[in-house]
């Protein structure tokens, strides 16, 4: 028995001895492998230079890449010019020269560095974003420039106003707006590069509801579906002298509310009004227009309007209805509209509004002319007005309206502000379409133009 169990005492000690020496040869091998041969920059060269106040991530490439995990390193010959991290984040921090060095910390003789010269970069441009301004007097506006390259030491600029009468600027480039006319403002860059960018602000005088005589287009078409009673509602509540609306018919002879030829785009049903009987086209939901999905589940901003619903509401508040009546032709035929049809609108249109004031209008001149008739039969008309809509008037046929005593009503594009007084001069009126900027309206304010038509408020 004894000797049975030495030699189990021998076999342990034998495989306890192999066992040792199989684990120590492993980490041998291991070690081995981890051994470091080259290191090398992956992404800098060995010489470098960059800019006071940046910095960059170094990185290295060790071979073999199973000791890329090899703890590194890194050091600064000279922390006052660039200074690196842990992590190999090189800052530079001040002009000069300095070397950064990575190396292994258990092999001190795998080290890569580089030469880093630092300098400080100007700026070399100061750009605006855009070359001009337009403010109200009393309005404030902050406004800073592009300084390019992103990497310069100092980016700070100075602001300057060229008339501190018309506009001041402060030490942040918030302008307020103090007198009407132009002012240039000027930033320039701190770091004595010179380099300097402006732009220009016109101030222009405060506009007020009844700077003008301002009507509403299709309501305030710019906050609701145009043509809706929502929108009219909404401008009844601010200061408009008027409101304007277009007028087609449908197949059962009703009036609705509907600028476009079909009611695709409001309602999603490529049909004419005048293919539908009114109720049909009631039962229509609104799906265009601005806002919709603001106002998607309020029946007044998604139903088709009729025109007595929108006269009520400018007889209720009390401001002034423009009825454009839309009148298209085929083959010099009026092929929706007739004599009789713009009869029954006049006679509607007057049994609401009574003797207050109204005005028809159309791109039709005939439709003017016919409307026109219609108030001439009239005995107690004083009240109606006529407009034709064009794009471009021609200044030789004013006597023509002024004879029949129809109104203007201009695409303002193409009406120069020194043509307002000719027409005024001709004894007429005129009314400029569609404004929605408030320099625009002030400049034609300035000129005595007699109405504004506009699709948003503009004070």
């Amino acid at each position: 028995m004894v000797l049975i169990m030495k030699r189990i005492s021998k076999t342990c000690v034998v495989f306890m001895l192999a066992t040792i020496l199989l684990v120590s040869n492993s980490n041998f091998v291991s070690a081995k492998s981890y051994y470091v041969k080259k290191i090398k920059w992956s992404n800098v060269k060995s010489k470098r230079t960059m800019y006071k106040g940046t910095s960059k991530y170094f990185k290295v490439k060790i071979t073999p890449s199973k000791a890329k995990k090899k703890k590194l390193q890194w050091y600064s010959s000279n922390k006052k010019v660039v200074r690196v991290s842990s992590k190999g984040l090189v800052k530079a921090v001040g002009n000069g020269t300095a070397y950064v060095t990575a190396r292994v910390k258990t092999q001190k003789s795998k080290k890569v560095r580089c030469k880093i010269t630092v300098k400080t970069k100007k700026v070399s441009s100061v750009k605006f974003s855009s070359s001009q301004k337009c403010l109200e007097v009393g309005q404030t506006y902050t406004r800073k420039p592009s300084v390019s390259p992103s990497y310069a030491y100092n980016r700070g600029v100075t602001y300057k106003s060229s008339n501190t009468k018309i506009a001041t600027v402060s030490s942040s480039g918030k302008i307020t707006a103090k007198g009407i006319g132009y002012a240039t403002i000027t930033a320039t860059a701190k770091d004595g590069s010179k380099k300097k960018g402006s732009y220009k602000v016109r101030v222009i005088g405060k506009i007020k509801s009844d700077s003008t005589r301002f009507i509403a287009h299709r309501g305030l078409s710019a906050q609701a579906p145009e043509n809706t009673r929502y929108a009219f509602e909404l401008a009844a509540k601010e200061g408009y002298w008027g409101m304007e609306t277009d007028v087609r018919m449908t197949r059962d002879n009703k009036f609705i509310l509907l600028h476009d030829a079909t009611l695709k785009r409001m309602c999603g049903v490529d049909k004419r009004p005048e293919d539908m009987d009114y109720e049909d086209i009631r039962t229509l939901k609104i799906t265009g227009g601005n806002n919709i999905s603001k106002y998607k589940n309020i029946k007044d901003a998604t139903q088709i309007a009729s025109l007595e619903e929108y006269l009520k509401i400018c007889k209720k508040s009390e401001k002034v209805p423009l009825i454009e009546l839309k009148v298209e032709q085929k083959n010099g035929e009026k092929i929706n509209m007739k004599d009789e049809d713009m009869k029954r609108v006049y006679d509607e249109v007057k049994s609401i509004m009574g003797d207050r004031p109204y005005t028809f209008t159309s791109f039709n001149l005939e439709t003017v002319i016919g409307m026109r008739y219609l108030k001439m039969k009239d005995s107690d008309a004083s009240n109606v007005s006529l407009r034709h809509i064009v794009n471009s008037p021609d200044l030789d046929n004013l006597s023509y309206y002024k004879r029949r005593g129809i109104q203007l009503d201009c695409n303002y594009k193409n009406v120069s502000l020194g043509t307002l007084s000719d027409f005024h001069s001709a004894g007429l009126t005129i009314c400029a379409w569609v404004i929605d900027d408030k320099e625009t309206a002030w400049d034609y304010i300035q000129r005595d133009a007699d109405y504004i038509t506009t699709n948003t408020k503009l004070w």
